[in-house]
């Protein structure tokens, strides 16, 4: 990048139900954009910041219009109705034509001076710049737990992911337009973009305090993307269901054979009672789980055949 060229960057942040904390926010993030700017580290003239409704059912779409009329940098887009965080985010980014795209949560909990150290580490040559968070401490006991848990067992499968990484990212639009070539209806941001495989880097921030209200990702939705992250990056819990079978199977033989020396060289056992009931109750415990994994894929499979947008585009202020 040379010396004197600065870039243009989008902040791109979804929403949903947050008329509470949305003008705060984008006043936060209008001031960063002027401090990036001072810093000389982006164009405040080309730079702008994109806000996606993802169907919210409050008044959110009333006010982004409003601040819209006021501040010329804040573009709108308007999902037709909740297409979920992930799509939501997929397209504020592939409707960003900027050489530098930022994507941050609404609610302000990821520290905005980490864009800075990220824009910087774009400068040496970074084409995707990760956010890690340092300090997890605000999260609370329970969802530290399971993230933790989750991104054990995605290592485990084989997926790459960055640890404590959510999605707050700085992507340059070289690998934007690579992400637009995928063409899932699952959509797993956080799998698919190391995936892209350009040059990349992490910056580490504390979490802060959210502005105002409730988080909206609560466990329901953090465990139905930890699932799609996991049956969307691995053919390894297929695996398993194989493996499971030729254990089953040892364990049915040697089961068979202690039953049968208990029942001819001694008075324990209850005639037909081992023979009946074990086998039922293992194999078909083994057997609805091997079903239920087997049928998240074929959901996925089903609905991939469909070939449905991964997101509807109702109105854009820009």
């Amino acid at each position: 990048m040379a010396t004197n060229y600065l870039p243009s960057l989008a902040i791109v942040t979804p929403c949903f139900n947050e008329e509470i904390v949305i003008e705060r926010s984008i006043q936060k993030l209008l001031d960063k954009l002027q401090s990036l700017s001072k810093k000389s580290l982006i164009d405040i003239n080309t730079s702008k910041i994109v806000v996606v409704d993802d169907g919210s059912l409050d008044d959110s779409w009333n006010i982004l219009k409003k601040i819209h009329c006021e501040e010329s940098k804040i573009h709108c887009i308007k999902l037709s109705r909740n297409f979920g965080h992930q799509n939501a985010l997929l397209s504020g980014m592939l409707n960003s034509t900027e050489d530098l795209i930022i994507t941050i949560d609404i609610d302000l909990q990821d520290d905005l001076d980490a864009m800075d150290e990220m824009i910087l580490e774009y400068s040496k040559g970074f084409e995707i710049v990760y956010g890690v968070k340092k300090d997890r401490s605000l999260d609370g006991f329970l969802k530290i737990f399971f993230a933790s848990s989750f991104y054990s067992i995605l290592s485990f499968l084989g997926a790459n992911v960055i640890r404590n990484h959510a999605d707050f990212r700085l992507l340059s639009q070289k690998a934007i337009k690579a992400l637009g070539k995928f063409k899932e209806i699952n959509i797993y941001l956080r799998g698919m973009i190391p995936l892209l495989g350009f040059q990349s880097t992490t910056v580490e921030y504390n979490l802060i305090p959210r502005l105002a209200g409730e988080p909206k990702y609560g466990y329901r939705k953090s465990l139905s993307l930890a699932l799609n992250g996991i049956t969307s990056f691995s053919l390894i819990p297929l695996r398993i269901i194989g493996i499971l079978g030729f254990v089953m199977a040892f364990f049915s033989i040697s089961i068979s054979c202690y039953y049968l020396y208990e029942s001819i060289f001694t008075d324990n056992t209850i005639p037909g009672w081992a023979s009946t009931v074990l086998p039922i109750y293992f194999l078909g415990a083994i057997q609805l789980i091997s079903l239920g994994v087997i049928s998240e894929y074929i959901g996925k499979l089903f609905l991939q055949s469909k070939k449905r947008p991964n997101f509807i585009i109702e109105e854009v202020l820009e």
